[in-house]
């Protein structure tokens, strides 16, 4: 049935698409690919506020918060996580953001890359992060 969507399979596995919340953008939170997850590029935006904080310290701990969701509906944690992709509106951030990161990590140090992007989509969204997970009890 995949097929017909026009979703192929990778290895063999077919790809489970995730949502951690209700969505109705064009794109799943995540996709799983037998033991592979695959989070979307995530941003500070905070649920209860409806929006985001003028912080980068703020924006950088909720969208942590947020990857911790995603990925607790992936039945994974960051402890999973081999590799990181960060975007910043403001290379000026990095150190702010990189403290927050650290701390949300908690010591763990998957391979990381960092991008100055000139703008992201939404008004106030000054950083966005994704990851990859690696589950091998999905294999």
């Amino acid at each position: 049935i995949l097929s017909k969507l026009g979703v192929s399979t990778m290895a063999g596995y077919p790809i489970q698409f995730v949502d951690s919340h209700e969505n109705t953008r064009p794109f799943s939170h995540a996709s799983i690919v037998g033991p592979w997850i695959f989070t979307k590029g995530t941003a500070g935006y905070n649920p209860e506020t409806g929006g985001f904080s003028d912080d980068i310290r703020e924006q950088t701990e909720q969208c942590m918060k947020n990857l911790a969701a995603i990925l607790r509906e992936c039945d994974a944690t960051f402890a999973d996580v081999v590799k990181v992709n960060v975007y910043l509106v403001d290379v000026a951030d990095y150190d702010a953001v990189n403290e927050v990161y650290q701390k949300a990590m908690n010591g763990l140090k998957p391979a990381r890359c960092c991008v100055g992007v000139p703008a992201l989509p939404s008004k106030n969204e000054n950083m966005k992060i994704e990851m990859i997970a690696y589950k091998a009890d999905k294999a």
